[in-house]
């Protein structure tokens, strides 16, 4: 815990203790509203008593296997409602009744149903599945539909985009979830122990008390249920702060990456239309593409170019007509919108496109130091998307898209953001990284592209 926030949390303590000092003073019956010097006491006699650890550790683990049955429930039907309209409908009936019951019913009919030792796993269990349900669904559907667009274009599988991008996203909501689920679902293990009684537990523990009309030890039981609460919230607050991602080590690399090929890759657009809703944007467009020439799109905004690219990337099907290309292509695509993934660094971000190609981690460090270098980012690589400007962020969405090393290279507007002295040095690195690497390169823009030693064609819209 900070500092800034101790002292808060000590002064809120010290009050509450003051504050129970001087009722009890008034009261001035101890058998019923004992002072705090016997409820400190009888805390102490508790924790050397011969079955205070078996209480507790008995509790916390009936409070433990509720959680990850009713997490283990929810994470599966969140995810398939988060995939399918139909499930999501046919699910929402269902967790509106959870929801709505009051917990007593559930213990009420449970205690019919089930014997002492698992009820109380039971009723956690229904206590925590509707909050995890929800809040891992809403989690899941924080996913930004671009950063999916953005995995597939980069041939990140169904499994590896829900691992790389559905769970990071939803990572924060699930955390909150998981926090409010396990303070409701520790007040219903102990009110179904309270209630059924089983060998040992802490609820069982304060039913005792209660039956022999033991206040100070009731009360002490209850604290000690209010520290394990706590117990577990700093828990969850520690996993919460731990990164398990990877870190790229340092290397020093100086070598434009090469594959130097003869052979003449081609894609094709035939007789092309394309609506949004009624307006027309593309209409009857051909066009063929092909690595001996970098293609550039030209025209003002709104003619279609982003939409040509976006057909080429197949994230957009034509109305009519046909966009051909071999399914064996590697895309690398330089979006107009960047879609950096905010819980990744910049170095991650562009790294991200490799760790599925099998590429040694070395190898994969080498080509992201070089490509930071060549982008004048060398020293923002640790950082994260938003400690960037938007020309950096820009100049980060175009090294991801090189570090594929891709058969189809998609641009659209790369340079924007960007100074004229700058552009004319990426543009120049540009130009080494195509003669080297040799890709079809389609790119939008409305300026004029200059890239020495390569050949442009233009294609007005």
């Amino acid at each position: 815990m900070k500092r800034k926030e101790l002292l808060p949390t000590i002064l809120a303590i010290v009050s509450l203790a003051v504050i129970w000092q001087i009722i009890a003073t008034q009261i001035g019956f101890p058998a019923i509203f004992p002072s705090l010097f016997v409820l400190v006491k009888q805390v102490f006699l508790l924790f050397v008593s011969e079955h205070f650890f078996t209480a507790v550790l008995t509790t916390i683990l009936r409070g433990i296997s509720g959680f990850f049955l009713a997490f283990a429930m929810a994470f599966l039907m969140a995810t398939i409602a988060r995939f399918s309209d139909f499930w999501k409908s046919f699910f929402h009936p269902v967790i509106v009744v959870a929801r709505s019951i009051p917990v007593i019913s559930f213990v009420l009919i449970a205690i019919l149903w089930f014997s002492p030792p698992y009820l109380p796993v039971f009723i956690a269990l229904i206590t925590m599945f509707p909050i995890l349900y929800q809040t891992i669904l809403t989690g899941l559907e924080q996913a930004d539909h671009k950063w999916i667009e953005m995995a597939k274009v980069f041939g990140k599988s169904p499994y590896q985009q829900f691992i790389s991008i559905y769970l990071p996203a939803s990572k924060s909501v699930v955390y909150d979830g998981v926090s409010t689920a396990m303070g409701f679902g520790w007040r219903a293990v102990i009110i179904g122990e309270v209630l059924a009684q089983p060998l040992h537990g802490i609820g069982t523990s304060m039913k005792q008390a209660q039956a022999f009309i033991n206040v100070s030890e009731l009360i002490a039981w209850t604290v000690i249920a209010v520290g394990v609460s706590y117990l577990f919230e700093g828990i969850i607050k520690l996993l919460r702060k731990i990164h398990c991602e990877e870190k790229l080590s340092k290397a020093t690399s100086k070598i434009i990456p090469s594959f130097q090929t003869s052979e003449i890759k081609r894609i094709k657009i035939e007789n092309v239309d394309k609506r949004f809703n009624s307006l027309l944007i593309i209409n009857s467009f051909t066009s063929a593409f092909d690595n001996t020439v970098v293609s550039c799109l030209k025209g003002p905004s709104g003619v279609g170019k982003t939409t040509i690219l976006r057909l080429l990337a197949q994230l957009e099907k034509p109305d009519s007509g046909h966009v051909i290309s071999p399914k064996s292509f590697q895309m690398g695509y330089s979006f107009q919108d960047v879609r950096l993934l905010p819980w990744l660094t910049n170095a991650e971000n562009i790294a991200y496109v490799l760790h599925s190609k099998h590429i040694h981690k070395q190898e994969i460090s080498n080509q992201v130091t070089f490509l930071l270098e060549k982008m004048e980012l060398a020293e923002h690589g640790h950082k994260y998307p938003d400690e960037l400007s938007g020309g950096q962020q820009q100049r980060v969405g175009l090294a991801r898209a090189l570090a594929s090393k891709p058969d189809i290279l998609l641009l659209d507007e790369p340079l924007t953001g960007l100074d004229d002295a700058l552009k004319i040095r990426i543009s120049n690195f540009l130009s080494e990284w195509i003669t080297a690497n040799k890709p079809i390169v389609v790119w939008a823009t409305h300026e004029d592209v200059k890239l020495p030693e390569v050949k442009v064609r233009e294609v007005v819209l």
